[in-house]
């Protein structure tokens, strides 16, 4: 199993939109293409503010990028996608990023 920890950095005041376009288009997107959504975060402390963490497991890469390109073509997301970001009055993330990770050997995820 490979997990991806990908952090989104919103624009002032935007976080709210994010989580708003993540709870109700991108997650039931993930589940609807069978893509596996561990979870997301917030930083309490010691981050910025404007940060969404979260992470999603797939069987391998070749499953990420199949599962990413499905995503990216999916009806859903690409009729609502700039819904959300008419209504935040432009774009909402500033800069993402992904980190790949692999479980050690005494991890309890796999």
């Amino acid at each position: 199993m490979i997990y991806e920890m990908r952090r989104y950095q919103c624009f002032s005041g935007k976080i709210g939109f994010l989580h708003t376009l993540m709870e109700e288009l991108a997650v039931p997107v993930f589940e609807k293409l069978g893509m596996t959504f561990v979870g997301s975060w917030t930083p309490e402390v010691g981050d910025d503010e404007h940060t969404l963490l979260y992470l999603l497991a797939y069987e391998d890469m070749g499953a990420r990028q199949r599962a990413w390109d499905a995503f990216y073509d999916d009806p859903d997301w690409v009729a609502g996608r700039g819904k959300y970001a008419e209504m935040a009055g432009g774009p909402i993330v500033e800069r993402s990023s992904s980190v790949f990770l692999k479980a050690a050997s005494y991890s309890p995820l796999k």
